[in-house]
């Protein structure tokens, strides 16, 4: 009896130490995924904080300290990013992007030497299969060239730039057309005049921003290199190829050897007219 109550007990320690296991390596992948997809809510809440703060500053504006205020202080962008704390998580963050309608409300990264990291990585730089929208080597980050092109997943469960897909719908399409861009030092609107199912063409292989010709020629490119009935582009919103282009790029579910882009002009910088 005594060695059949020993077993006992020793059996059950066994399990409780399996079920402790389980419990562990569960609660090590849910606080992994949890870090690696929802870094955006730390800098989002921030983001709200800030402008709190700025509206309680700005309604003060009897006081002598902010009378004192200079105009080019005044005036300096608001950047609802806190760029610093986000940069000591990942360096490789440079840009946030903001589509207004969707859920898109992510950083944006540039790895400085393997255009494909991010595909695979999150915006903390660990293993994901989400990856984090980014930009490649061929784009400067300035966002003040002829077309900078941003890449994110077409996830299943709505999250990086599925959200694009929206676009296909023309009533979508038509109520909303402004995306938000910043970096450390600007705030970008851009208006949107196309959503797309476009080639797989690489478009910064084919058209180089460097070159005239070829920014006319994707320009162009929209209406000959698209499958139309799964397209829109606003001909009432002018585009030519001295303007500043921000292209947004996912796969397609159904069409494999397409990509859905969804394009937007520069409006304007800082809340300044983008001049073009």
């Amino acid at each position: 009896m005594k060695k059949n109550s020993n077993v006992i007990f020793l059996s059950g320690i066994l399990v409780a130490a399996i079920f402790a296991g389980i419990g562990s390596y569960s609660f090590a992948n849910y606080s992994r995924e949890k870090e690696e997809t929802n870094i955006e809510e730390d800098f989002v809440q921030e983001s709200t904080n800030e402008q709190s703060a700025q509206t309680a500053l700005a309604t003060t504006q009897n006081s002598v300290e902010v009378n004192k205020i200079d105009k080019s202080e005044a005036s300096a962008p608001v950047i609802p990013v806190d760029f610093d704390k986000l940069q000591k998580t990942n360096p490789d963050i440079f840009a946030w992007i903001n589509v207004p309608g969707t859920k898109i409300d992510y950083p944006i990264a540039q790895h400085p030497t393997d255009d494909g990291y991010y595909l695979k990585h999150g915006a903390n730089g660990m293993s994901s299969s989400h990856g984090c929208p980014y930009i490649e080597l061929c784009d400067t980050g300035s966002f003040k060239e002829f077309n900078t092109v941003v890449y994110g997943h077409n996830m299943k469960d709505g999250s990086m730039f599925a959200g694009l897909h929206s676009f296909e719908d023309k009533d979508f399409f038509n109520k909303h057309r402004e995306v938000k861009v910043y970096t450390k030092e600007h705030a970008f609107t851009y208006k949107i005049f196309g959503a797309v199912m476009y080639s797989d063409a690489h478009i910064p292989y084919y058209y180089n921003d460097n070159i005239e010709s070829d920014r006319t020629a994707f320009i162009k490119s929209l209406t000959t290199d698209s499958v139309a009935d799964r397209s829109y582009i606003d001909k009432d919103v002018k585009v030519t190829k001295d303007n500043y282009i921000l292209t947004l790029s996912t796969c397609d579910a159904k069409l494999r050897n397409n990509r859905y882009i969804v394009l937007a002009v520069l409006t304007e910088i800082d809340g300044q007219s983008a001049g073009k």
